[in-house]
Order: C-alpha cells, then sequence, then structure tokens
C-alpha cells in the first residue's frame, strides 16, 4: 500500500511537467518524445540490470495504443484545464473500466452497481457543467483519457502474457513512439496545432526526462503494488492525487478549483469508493 500511496501522490508531478510543456509544445510532440524517451531509458537500465528484454507479443501494442492516446489526450486537456480539474474528470475512469467490464467481460451487475454508476455519471457532469462554460469541448478530453485508460487497465487485466514488467514498459514506449509517428506523418500535410512540431530548447529535454522517469517510476510501483495488495483496495489510494495536483496547479500555476468543480470530485471519489466496497461484496 505505501508503493501506490507514494506513487499516486507523485504522479501529478508529471502532469505538472505536462502542462507547462504545453504552453509551448503541441500535446503530440510531448507525447511523442515522453515514450520515445521511456523505450531509450529503460533499454539502457535492462543493459545495465543484465535483463533481457521480451520477445514482442500483441498485447503490447493494444497496451501503448491505449496509453499512448489517454497521454495524447491529457496533455491537450492541460493545455486548457487546470491541473486539478483535468484529475477530477479524469476520475471517471473506474466508473468507466466497471462499465467496460460488465459489457465485454459479462462481469456480475447489481443495483447498487447501477447506482454507483449513476451517481458517478452525475458527479462529472458537476464538475463538467462549469468546466464547460469556462474551456468548452476541452472539458470531455480528460473524460476520453480516462475511456482508453480503463481500456489499457482492462486489456491487462485479461491479459495471461504480462509477467515481465520490464519488457512490457519497454515495448509500450517503443510501439507508441511509431504508432504515434505514423499519425504525425498521415496528419502532417493537414497543419493541425495539435500536433505540431518543433525544436526543443535544451532545458525542455530535462524536463522530458524527468516526466518520463516519473511516469516509469510510478507505473513501476503500481504494477508492484498491484502484485502484492488487492487491486480493489489500490484503487481507492488513486483519490489522493486530487490532493498534490490542487496544490501543484496552485504553486505552480496559481490555479484553485472552484466550488462547483470540487464538488463534483467529491461526489465522484465517493462513487468511486463505494464501487469498491460494490465489488468486494461480490467477489466474497
Amino acid at each position: 500500500m505505501l508503493l501506490m500511496l507514494i506513487a499516486v501522490l507523485v504522479i501529478p508531478f508529471s502532469d505538472a511537467i505536462g502542462k507547462w510543456l504545453s504552453t509551448t509544445y503541441s500535446p503530440m510532440q510531448i507525447t511523442f518524445f515522453r515514450f520515445f524517451l521511456q523505450a531509450i531509458l529503460i533499454y539502457f537500465i535492462a543493459k545495465i540490470l543484465r535483463k533481457k528484454i521480451a520477445s514482442f507479443k500483441w498485447i503490447y501494442f493494444f497496451l501503448a495504443v491505449f496509453i499512448s492516446s489517454c497521454m495524447f489526450l491529457l496533455f491537450w486537456g492541460l493545455m486548457y484545464l487546470p491541473l486539478a480539474n483535468n484529475i477530477a474528470l479524469f476520475f471517471i475512469e473506474p466508473l468507466i473500466l466497471t462499465l467496460l467490464s460488465i459489457i465485454f467481460l459479462k462481469e456480475k451487475v447489481s443495483k447498487e452497481l447501477v447506482f454507483v454508476l449513476i451517481i458517478g455519471f452525475i458527479g462529472t457532469l458537476v464538475i463538467i457543467r462549469p468546466n464547460w462554460s469556462a474551456y468548452g469541448t476541452a472539458a470531455i478530453l480528460p473524460i476520453l483519457a480516462a475511456v482508453f485508460y480503463a481500456l489499457y487497465l482492462m486489456a491487462i487485466r485479461v491479459s495471461k502474457d504480462i509477467k515481465d514488467i520490464v519488457s512490457m514498459q519497454f515495448w509500450i514506449g517503443f510501439l507508441a513512439s511509431i504508432f504515434i509517428g505514423i499519425i504525425y506523418l498521415v496528419l502532417k500535410p493537414f497543419e493541425i496545432e495539435v500536433i505540431a512540431f518543433q525544436p526543443f530548447e535544451i532545458s525542455t529535454w530535462w524536463l522530458l526526462l524527468s516526466l518520463t522517469v516519473i511516469t516509469v517510476v510510478t507505473q513501476f510501483l503500481i504494477s508492484k503494488a498491484l502484485y502484492y495488495a488487492n487491486a480493489s483496495l489500490l484503487a481507492s489510494f488513486q483519490y489522493l492525487e486530487i490532493i498534490s495536483a490542487t496544490l501543484l496547479g496552485w504553486l505552480i500555476f496559481s490555479d484553485i478549483p472552484d466550488s462547483i468543480t470540487m464538488l463534483g470530485a467529491v461526489i465522484v471519489i465517493f462513487s468511486g469508493v463505494y464501487l469498491i466496497k460494490v465489488e468486494r461484496s461480490i467477489k466474497s
């Protein structure tokens, strides 16, 4: 549980770096180099540790598509939304994961589960209302990111091939770079702002490397935490992200979420924590 606690409190630091970079660079450029550096970093770590990278598996490709799409949408959202607002909207992810599990994995549905999903949806609408007025359709971006992250987690849940975390993270970084690169080359002639590439300053490389190290380390901590403890118990810890996200947003960007956004976040957090209780009762 300590591993998960450290991870969720540190994750918003990568979001803060992403928001800082998004003021100058496009979400696609940030996302591409975040995964490109991940592949390089893990490759050299594996070499130092004399650990062999496992061979390619198709599940790695799908994981790369899901998580890179998630990161792109999150960085895109951070161009417009305050840090805490972006994360508060992303908090609908556990509810989306539950809904997808019901649809695709045919998991059990109870009245309590339906109630939790409705409450979570209401909470999301409460958050969206002021953010939609202030930021327009950008308020939808972290919700779409949550959908892709839920798909990422569901793919991990159903796969029996994922045992080597180091190899998984290497292949995700490598394949995500290729995937984003292809998308960029296809869309480049249209000169779309959110996919534009431009030269980095030297200081930017340090920020990108810091972002990559934080995300790789936190994903490793979460993976280890899931190995040692119950997933539903650890899921409740992710809501602590709002604490460090709000603090960082205030200290770095002078952003303070409005009262309606915080009310919606509380509703979504309540539904997420109650969802864990419902899932436990179903399993027992």
